[in-house]
């Protein structure tokens, strides 16, 4: 089948479902291509969105052309609503209210997105209705589930004492809920608020998601929009990007009242009462809670306590046991020569960490860090009983760099992004089941992130050099022109010295390198290989950020990274 024919075959499936024709076959085909296609998704999303968009549209219009006087005049203090637009006579708001209900409960159906069925063939997953993101200080119910980021949400209604949590739908819309607060997921573009606030968010160039409360009912037109349950059951409404229509639920008014458009920076108040009219409120940024902080990463699935020495150990050698939050780096006073030997380095401070914090142990780093207009200076004293031997060939296999003894520094230049630095790697997100939002994915591929891995090719007596920007998303640079490097072993032979000097430009930040009082993201990994410089043995992981969870890898998310205080 040709890709034309397949979307055509898509493009009438979504049709079928925007009509109510669907068949039993349509729900299987849908279940399945939903499942299995993110194109497919987010087509479909488009093309429900059109047609709800389209019936709202159409009810704004029908009513507005409804209730337009003959001869084009308008009374004489025509009462005027937030778009701008007379109030209508009252004949015809009761003729609007009942088209607007009847239009409404259209589009009740045509916005929902149909789940997968119960009865699906045994190699399709269903996906979730919709996924915790983030929680900040969830109470929930003693009976109700726990809330963790990367999880379904659990049963609808969502309901939580207090805190918030944040959860992001099928269709990509996401949602903040303010506790104490209840919410009702009706599917993937429609949900209904009992109680508390909730901040709504719809992914970009997309529209149509409907919110409904006891008191009002919203329709997302592409936007960001907030909504609380008051007493009495009113319904505040404010608007922070593009735009809503909203209407009164109002049994006294004839079910719904006239629809209201509430742009960017409105808000308005409806409530059940003789009258179906909103009330205008002012508008107030801070009101609602639109962001959570960053939270602590979601660590990779292990046990909560290791079952047994061997298995303790293994979490170390993976995860490291970091002890220091941060280093600092002073700027140099003077030239620094890239030859192995640290005189120039005495002044400078730094770290020293040992293997699994054993000050016995033969591992061990006393690292170094310095800058200039020109480079950053990276310097360190290793204990090591198997130093210089790698046999990571930089011109065949530069990605195994790591190998056979290598140490690695991670580390931002973008003081737009402070510390901690929020940015993670698609793997992240790949092994959590979690789908980055727009401004996640624009994070991994920030190219004043840097991956370096700095190892000396035994064979070839090399100083090397390996350079990823994002967060592991950028071509390699192998040996890129212009670092230096230089590598001495220490008389005893159970270590070495290591100095390299990179430029700011092989680190994109050359037209604006790191300033005194930057507070930025960096961190260190001292790896250990066997004699032959071929197998990894163990690591040293140190300036890392206390706060996030052990388990994570440091160089699938930046948050982890410690702070580079520039001096």
């Amino acid at each position: 089948m040709t890709a034309l024919s397949e979307s055509s075959e898509h493009d009438a499936l979504f049709s079928r479902f925007a009509d109510g024709v669907q068949t039993p076959g349509d729900e299987q085909a849908l279940a399945a291509l939903l499942a299995d296609d993110p194109a497919a998704r987010r087509r479909f999303r488009r093309v429900m969105s059109l047609h709800s968009s389209l019936h709202w549209a159409y009810a704004s219009v029908a009513s507005q052309a409804a209730v337009e006087p003959a001869n084009g005049r308008t009374s004489s203090s025509p009462r005027r609503s937030i778009a701008g637009f007379p109030r209508r006579p009252a004949a015809a708001v009761m003729l609007t209210a009942l088209a607007v209900a009847a239009i409404a409960t259209v589009a009740g159906w045509l916005t929902r997105v149909p789940q997968p069925p119960v009865a699906v063939a045994p190699t399709v997953k269903p996906l979730p209705l919709a996924t915790v993101m983030q929680t900040r200080f969830v109470e929930t119910t003693a009976t109700g589930s726990p809330l963790l980021a990367g999880d379904p949400v659990p049963e609808s209604p969502l309901k939580i004492l207090g805190g918030a949590v944040a959860i992001r739908l099928s269709s990509g819309v996401e949602m903040l809920l303010e506790g104490p607060g209840e919410l009702e997921l009706a599917d993937a573009m429609r949900a209904v608020l009992r109680s508390g606030a909730v901040v709504v968010k719809m992914p970009e160039g997309m529209q149509g998601f409907r919110l409904e409360t006891a008191t009002a009912d919203v329709l997302d037109l592409g936007t960001e929009f907030a909504v609380k349950i008051g007493p009495d059951m009113r319904t505040d409404v404010q608007v922070y990007d593009g735009a809503v229509i909203a209407a009164t639920r109002s049994p006294a008014a004839g079910g719904l009242g006239f629809p209201r458009r509430l742009a960017a920076g409105e808000a308005a108040r409806f409530s059940a009462s003789d009258s179906a009219d909103a009330v205008d409120l002012p508008f107030d940024a801070g009101r609602f809670l639109r962001r959570l902080p960053p939270d602590r990463g979601i660590e990779h699935r292990a046990p909560s306590q290791p079952t047994n020495e061997a298995a303790a150990r293994e979490l170390i050698r993976q995860f490291g046991r970091p002890e220091h939050a941060g280093v600092q780096i002073h700027r140099a006073t003077g030239p620094i020569t890239i030859d192995g030997n640290l005189d120039e380095w005495a002044d400078a401070p730094g770290f020293t960490a040992w293997l699994n914090g054993d000050r016995a142990a033969a591992e061990s780093v006393d690292g170094r860090m310095m800058y200039d207009a020109d480079c950053l200076y990276i310097a360190a004293h290793v204990g090591d009983p198997a130093p210089l031997a790698s046999r990571g060939n930089p011109v065949t296999d530069p990605e195994d760099g790591w190998r056979g003894g290598a140490l690695q520094i991670r580390l931002s230049t973008d003081r737009a992004l402070g510390w901690p630095v929020n940015a993670n790697a698609p793997n992240y997100y790949r092994m959590r089941q979690l789908e980055p939002d727009a401004a996640a994915r624009r994070a991994s591929v920030n190219p004043r992130l840097s991956h370096l891995t700095l190892w000396y090719h035994a064979p070839s007596q090399t100083p090397c050099l390996t350079i990823r920007h994002g967060m592991m998303t950028g071509e390699m640079a192998v040996n890129p022109s212009g670092y230096s490097g230089s590598y001495a072993p220490t008389a005893d032979g159970r270590g070495y010295t290591v100095e390299y000097a990179i430029p700011w430009r092989l680190l994109n930040s050359e037209a604006d390198p790191p300033q005194p009082g930057d507070v930025l993201g960096v961190a260190w990994q001292v790896l250990f290989s066997d004699e032959g410089g071929r197998l990894w043995r163990t690591q040293i992981l140190d300036v890392r950020n206390p706060d996030e969870r052990p388990r994570i890898y440091i160089w699938e998310r930046a948050a982890t990274w410690g702070r580079a205080a520039y001096q």
